[in-house]
């Protein structure tokens, strides 16, 4: 079940070392010279390279909101989603060690009554297999719930954990699954939350002053917005940060450039800064890798050769060194970090937009150690990198015009004719259910239209044929069915929404 591996077994596993060829600061030129032929990574982009004890590169760009014009700044807040595991993981390593929530307890040691589907025991899994994707079980409903709607209730895990999961192939499967549950059992075995621990043991020993699992330490105008391209009419998109509910466990944090050079460094020097209670061996528990991911055929988000994952890193190869790695994607936004132990150098990349971004930002990051070590392919790739972006940003936003126009030629709509008036779309309005209160939404009219509020995310509904309406919650958003069925009175009594069927509360 647990395969535990250290930094020096990788390095036995890996290629012959290459010592880098071109210094940190040299690279540095290269990348911000690379950076200045792209004509626009708007709204907003930043940079930021690090050694163990220098800020090599601060690099901001553009804006933080294209609406308001404010400036992304090196303090500005942006969201990295999924990079949340790599706090996390280290957070685990810090409780671990101090005795507050050993890693390898197993679930049942915290609900001893939890019923895994199949023949699966609770006993036989520890909170070390939850944060390596290892406890082979899916459960798309909590991570759903948690990523986009609302905060679940510690205490409802295991009837969610019970009534929403089946069992999947064992080994790795990388989902949001695993640390959603460790931050329910976090807060059940100690009374307090992720977040609070996370302020307490990693946040602010590290004095990451822009850095919070709450958007609401941050006014709306401070925070980096999420955006997409509509194109030249229509421009910039904006997509509003996300709100306290929908900050979760496995991806819920903002994180400034400044900031994240503080994180990098941490990591490059595998201690904390004196005072911070953070040691060698939290960072070399957090860092160690557990389990093998069969990445090796590059067919993941850094395009590398990738061999195990850690608490919350991607342990991979870059031309024989040591490479650590985790991205980060919502709408509107796209991030990756790295770091090498043995080049002793970290990157990280943010775009608060997702139009190629999340191409670009593992580029730059891959270019960077290019640069670096004089890969013999860094001329040429750089030279594809640039030629490619506009061409892929114009071929990404046709392929978007193209999904939406496909969707509503679907013979299912009925050709978009019907046109229901204000007092029509009344009979629609109210809460529906289908059993399980985390799924519950409430349908109300607004303006001219019909609003569908599914905990914090709201979904505009669209009439398409009668008791038939188009769901989206933002205009490059699949379209989502909204059926509604009638009893024999005529009154209207359930609809279903993709698997879910609600009835009238």
């Amino acid at each position: 079940m647990l395969r535990k591996l250290s930094l020096a077994s990788v390095a036995a596993m890996s290629l012959t070392t290459i010592a880098p060829a071109e210094t940190p600061e040299g690279a540095v030129e290269s990348l911000e010279a690379f950076l200045a032929e792209f004509p626009d990574l708007g709204p907003g982009y930043a940079v930021v390279v690090v050694t163990a004890d220098e800020v090599l590169m601060r690099h901001v760009q553009g804006e933080r909101r294209a609406s308001s014009g404010a400036p992304m700044t090196t303090d500005t807040p942006i969201y990295i989603a999924s990079q949340t595991k790599a706090y996390m993981g280290l957070l685990a390593a810090r409780l671990d060690a101090e005795g507050i929530l050993p890693l390898d307890s197993t679930i049942a040691d915290y609900w001893p009554d939890l019923e895994l589907p199949g023949e699966l025991s609770a006993s036989d899994w520890t909170l070390r297999d939850l944060i390596t994707h290892q406890v082979p079980i899916d459960n798309s409903v909590i991570p759903t719930v948690e990523a986009y709607a609302a905060r679940i209730d510690p205490a409802d895990y295991p009837r969610m954990i019970e009534a929403h999961s089946q069992v999947r192939e064992p080994g790795f499967d990388y989902s949001n699954l695993g640390f959603n549950i460790y931050g329910a059992i976090l807060e059940t075995a100690t009374g307090r939350s992720w977040q609070d621990w996370l302020d307490q043991s990693i946040i602010d020993p590290l004095d990451m002053t822009h850095t919070s699992a709450r958007t609401s330490d941050f006014s709306l105008d401070d925070l980096s917005w999420s955006h997409f391209w509509m194109g030249e009419q229509e421009g910039w998109y904006e997509i509003r940060p996300k709100t306290d509910p929908m900050m979760q466990s496995a991806g819920g944090l903002v994180t400034s450039a400044d900031d994240m050079a503080l994180w990098l460094q941490l990591q490059l020097r595998g201690e904390g800064p004196d005072g911070s209670g953070i040691t060698a061996d939290m960072v070399r528990e957090a860092q160690t890798g557990y389990v093998e991911t069969h990445q090796q055929d590059r067919r993941n988000a850094a395009e590398l050769p990738c061999s195990h994952y850690a608490l919350g890193w991607n342990i991979c190869d870059f031309e024989g060194h040591d490479f650590y790695v985790h991205g980060g994607g919502y709408t509107g936004m796209r991030t990756q970090m790295a770091f090498s132990p043995d080049l002793g150098v970290g990157v990280a990349a943010f775009s608060n937009s997702d139009n190629m971004t999340g191409w670009l930002t593992s580029r730059t990051i891959n270019m960077y150690f290019q640069f670096l070590t004089e890969h013999e392919t860094a001329a040429r790739m750089r030279q594809i990198r640039v030629e490619q972006y506009p061409q892929r940003v114009g071929r990404y936003l046709g392929y978007r015009q193209e999904q939406q126009a496909e969707m509503r030629a679907d013979e299912s709509w009925g050709g978009w004719t019907w046109a229901p008036d204000a007092e029509e779309l009344t009979a629609y309005a109210g809460t529906w259910s289908t059993g399980e209160p985390y799924l519950d939404v409430d349908i109300r009219v607004e303006g001219a239209g019909l609003v569908v509020q599914w905990g914090d995310r709201q979904y505009g509904l669209t009439p398409a044929r009668p008791d038939l309406f188009a769901g989206q919650a933002d205009p490059y958003d699949e379209l989502q069915a909204f059926s509604f069925e009638r009893d024999d009175a005529g009154e209207l009594v359930r609809v279903s929404w993709g698997e879910d069927v609600y009835t009238r509360q």
